[in-house]
């Protein structure tokens, strides 16, 4: 008797799924954005043109308003290459990691051409 009861117990379990042992995954599908302010040795560089290349080499841009924000969202998870372009300055060319759904900030100060 007590085998055959222990034998549905363990029928319904797997049965229901057993959500105990289920592990819920990360969903890195999500987007992230990259955010922050371009200065240059006068200050704020608005205008100024972000570029964004992720691993899967598709393409974002923004440009920094008057205080130099800029803001681009979208960007796949993963490594990107970003570069910030602006007239009379140099260009300058970094990389970072952008989160699934987290805004990742990347701060450029731009020297004079």
């Amino acid at each position: 008797m007590f085998r055959s009861i222990g034998l549905i117990v363990i029928v319904l379990v797997l049965a229901t799924g057993c959500n105990v042992l289920k592990a819920t995954p990360t969903d890195t599908t999500k987007p992230g954005t990259l955010q922050g302010v371009v200065t240059g040795p006068s200050g704020p560089v608005g205008g100024a043109i972000i570029t964004v290349t992720p691993t899967d080499n598709s393409y974002h841009t923004g440009t920094a308003d008057g205080t130099g924000f800029y803001q681009i969202t979208g960007i796949p998870a993963g490594s990107i290459v970003y570069t910030v372009t602006a007239p009379g300055y140099q260009t300058f060319t970094g990389s970072a990691t952008i989160a699934p759904d987290t805004t990742t900030i990347q701060n450029v100060s731009l020297s004079l051409s």
